[in-house]
């Protein structure tokens, strides 16, 4: 397993920063020319009720731990290592075999009996002493080949290990790799409930946009209406009823572009719950209207150190990397095994007494010179060891950095929320005394579409200062490890 991969400190602020470059798209129509809305909340972000509030952020998160394929992919990984655990654990137990031979052989190597020399004149001396012919004198002499023929060999064979420094640190090292991917599943399950919520609070963002501009466009609508009131009584020119009709194509531009944004930020947000990516989201309101306070960067680093899984992820892999490193080193001592056979051999493929036999044999084996493979395992196991060590510093020092970088963001997204709203109470006062007096013939068109653009910058403001709050939130809880 690399572990390079748990260190996706810049990943994770690139996506972060992707979530919020949805979010910012607001600042594009600050440099444009809008409506306002008569009818908005002050409380910064446009609130549309829901129809249907089943769903929680929290169940949102459950369903996409249950069904993302990402994180699918790393408990997959997990039950991989667990299988590897399993066989490493079987490796202490005894191995039963069966065997079975029957052999039919012929010719090749011989080993000769002379009986018939040996014997013969023997016998011969004996039957002239005792005047009889009780021995045989025609004793041929025999050969017998090497080779068995009709031969048969069935056992059961045990070998139990009884030392064996290989298995049991190679099974510690499994352990440990176990679970470091728990860690990594716990990691990937952090980042990825922090993408859901961003997608999430992306989306309604996207779509309390579309509110404004919708807002607006009905008062474009009645500045339209006013305006062709105004050139029929001859109190205003032709001139600035075609500027107000091009306010509106502007709006219709404007609310095109929040739709399409509304749909990628519904599709991304289902895709990481690996649903249709058309599926309907509910709002979550208490969610959206919630805000934390949280202690100092000092503090929260201290947390993360603590609480990141990614720090648990490398603990477990340089306790691997030690087994192993004290595996290699073990290698310098032998093995010991016992080995027993029970079966049958003999002639015939028969099993009775005369052929049944029993065998219990112990054995060692010592490695004691392998042209130095061994040490550079050694070295190699301490080299890694090392790096590991460097990567487990080095991930303390990104995520004391993003700790301290999400903390700088939440503080200062809090004190643009509180401007936003101070500023969103300011213009939409303006708007409302250059709209009356430009209804009365009292104000220039130039003036009010000057003042419709500060209260819908104030609008804009005031919605994406909620949201990019709402926003660092979720990344301080993230990067902290709350």
């Amino acid at each position: 397993m690399n572990i390079v991969q748990i260190i996706y400190c810049v990943q994770r602020k690139a996506r972060y920063l992707l979530i919020m470059l949805s979010l910012t798209v607001f600042s594009e129509a600050l440099a444009q020319n809008g409506d306002s809305s008569t009818n908005t909340s002050h409380s910064g972000m446009q609130i549309q009720p829901a129809s249907d509030t089943d769903y929680t952020v929290h169940d949102y998160v459950r369903i996409g731990v249950e069904h993302n394929r990402g994180l699918l992919s790393a408990k997959l990984n997990r039950e991989t290592a667990a299988s590897e655990l399993r066989s490493s654990r079987g490796r202490f137990l005894p191995e039963v075999t069966f065997d079975a031979t029957y052999t039919f052989a012929n010719g090749g190597r011989t080993i000769e009996f002379p009986i018939g020399d040996l014997l013969n004149p023997v016998y011969g001396s004996l039957n002239s002493l005792t005047g009889s012919q009780q021995f045989p004198t025609d004793l041929q002499n025999v050969s017998q080949q090497l080779l068995p023929d009709n031969y048969h060999e069935t056992r059961v064979r045990v070998i139990q290990p009884l030392f064996n420094s290989d298995l049991y640190f190679s099974y510690r090292a499994r352990r440990d790799l176990v679970t470091a991917e728990d860690a990594r599943i716990q990691a990937v399950t952090d980042e990825l409930t922090k993408d859901i919520k961003l997608s999430y609070i992306a989306y309604f963002a996207a779509k309390d946009q579309i509110t404004i501009w919708e807002s607006n466009k009905v008062l474009i609508l009645e500045l339209i209406r006013t305006t062709e009131s105004l050139v029929n009584n001859g109190a205003s020119t032709i001139d600035q009823l075609y500027a107000a009709r091009f306010e509106l194509t502007e709006v219709e531009s404007r609310l095109a572009d929040a739709r399409r944004q509304a749909q990628t930020a519904r599709a991304y947000f289902n895709l990481l719950l690996n649903r249709e990516l058309n599926t309907p989201i509910q709002r979550d309101q208490l969610f959206l209207e919630s805000r934390s306070d949280y202690w100092s960067t000092e503090e929260l680093q201290r947390n993360s150190t603590l609480n990141r899984a990614e720090f648990g992820q490398l603990s477990a892999s340089s306790a691997a990397a030690r087994n192993n490193l004290a595996l290699s080193r073990a290698r310098a001592m032998p093995d010991v095994f016992v080995v027993g056979d029970l079966g049958f051999q003999g002639t015939n493929y028969t099993f009775n007494s005369e052929q049944e036999y029993w065998l219990v044999q112990f054995g060692l084996r010592w490695s004691l010179f392998r042209g130095f493979q061994n040490r550079e395992k050694i070295e190699r196991a301490q080299i890694q060891l090392r790096q590991l060590d460097n990567q487990y510093a080095d991930l303390q020092q990104n995520i004391q950095l993003l700790v301290d970088d999400a903390w700088q963001g939440w503080m200062a997204a809090k004190v643009k929320e509180q401007a936003a709203l101070d500023g969103l109470q300011s213009a939409e006062s303006a708007f409302r005394i250059v709209k009356r007096r430009y209804e009365e013939g009292n104000a220039l068109m130039v003036e009010y579409l000057r003042a419709q653009d500060n209260y819908i910058r104030a609008q804009l403001n005031t919605s994406l200062a909620a949201y990019q709050l709402k926003s660092a939130e979720v990344v301080v809880e993230r990067e902290a490890g709350l």
